[in-house]
């Protein structure tokens, strides 16, 4: 009951944030400019922008109604009287104050056509849900650790990470792919600037997830034994295979798809790294020999699996929000190696 609607919320946060940093790095205006692109997406990415900021304007009320109806312990709608104390009196109703404030700012910005390709503009809704995502954190297992705190702040950067790998994986495969290659002459040196640009945002983006992913094991699994039989590691164990499986996708499209798509571009051999000289001398077969069509398609598909698997590893995400962490369990007596050190975590403030 509250793992579908929290999935739909991050997968739309996700996706939120990934146009922004569409529009702020792999596919700014100014390469429009450079290669004279008149783009046919843009408009409508931006129309799936606001459907997901009203899922996500929709979702928080609804968690809010939830929340107070389980605080409060009245029925529908006896826990409306609650609502005043929740909202003022609470953790929660703090941050959920900063997050719907935050998320009806994005809502007007959206409405400032004029300026929303501008830098500084699209910083500031980058900044905007960058808060939107830190209250995801501020409401969560993180939380019960205190605000600001380190477990908080490493799952926020965890968030973030995904969201941004995952949210321009979505943008490149449902728009600026589809569209770039739609026509009878695709313009390479357009499809290998955008490429190799998400690749680089997305190398970041993976480094961040994967330093915090480590650290959060350790925090709410910690050990082994707790991965393979708390159904809180069952998951986690399961978002690792996923995440391992996009790691190996990615490293490919990066060594491999995007250096070849930037040779069909014009670049030359010097420029690539060592990792791509090495990459290639292994798959050989894969090297253009007419043409570039089978490298772009074969990456569009690769790019196409990869958002699928985002959206699992978001599902993951999800139900670890609403499962008691193993360690906690271990610490209950649920599960074996109940007599391992425990990180201590304080109750949050609801």
């Amino acid at each position: 009951m509250h793992v579908i609607p929290e999935w739909l919320e991050l997968i739309c946060l996700a996706f939120c944030i990934g146009v922004i940093a569409c529009r702020l790095w792999f596919f700014p205006p100014a390469i429009q400019d450079k290669y004279s692109y008149q783009e046919n997406f843009v408009s409508r990415m931006w129309t799936l922008f606001c459907y997901g900021l009203a899922v996500l304007i929709a979702g928080s009320v609804a968690e809010l109604l939830s929340r107070t109806a389980e605080m409060s312990g009245q029925p529908f709608p006896a826990f409306f009287q609650a609502l005043p104390t929740v909202l003022f009196r609470t953790h929660y109703g703090k941050v959920w104050l900063i997050r719907i404030a935050a998320l009806l700012l994005l809502a007007l910005s959206k409405t400032a056509v004029k300026y929303r390709d501008k830098p500084a503009f699209l910083l500031l809704m980058l900044l905007l849900g960058l808060i939107v995502s830190m209250t995801a954190s501020a409401s969560g297992h993180a939380s019960d650790a205190g605000d600001f705190s380190l477990p908080e702040i490493m799952d926020w950067f965890h968030l973030l990470g995904a969201s941004l790998w995952g949210g321009g994986l979505m943008v490149l495969s449902i728009f600026i792919l589809p569209d770039l290659t739609g026509g009878k002459n695709p313009p390479p040196a357009l499809i290998a600037v955008v490429a190799s640009r998400f690749s680089a945002i997305a190398g970041f983006a993976v480094a961040i997830v994967a330093a915090t992913a480590l650290y959060n094991a350790w925090i709410y699994v910690g050990g082994i034994n707790a991965l393979l039989k708390a159904p809180y590691g069952r998951v986690v164990l399961t978002k690792i295979i996923l995440f391992f499986i996009l790691i190996n996708l990615g490293a490919f499209n990066r060594y491999v798809s995007v250096p070849l798509l930037q040779e069909q571009a014009g670049v030359s051999l010097e420029r690539r790294g060592i990792f791509t000289r090495i990459a290639l001398r292994f798959f050989p077969r894969l090297q253009p020999v007419e043409s570039g069509n089978q490298i772009l398609i074969r990456f569009m598909r690769s790019v196409r699996v990869e958002a699928l698997l985002i959206v699992g590893v978001l599902l993951c995400a999800a139900l670890l929000r609403h499962e008691i962490p193993a360690r906690h369990l271990s610490h209950l007596g649920h599960i074996g190696g109940a007599d391992q050190p425990m990180q201590h975590h304080n109750p949050s403030d609801m």
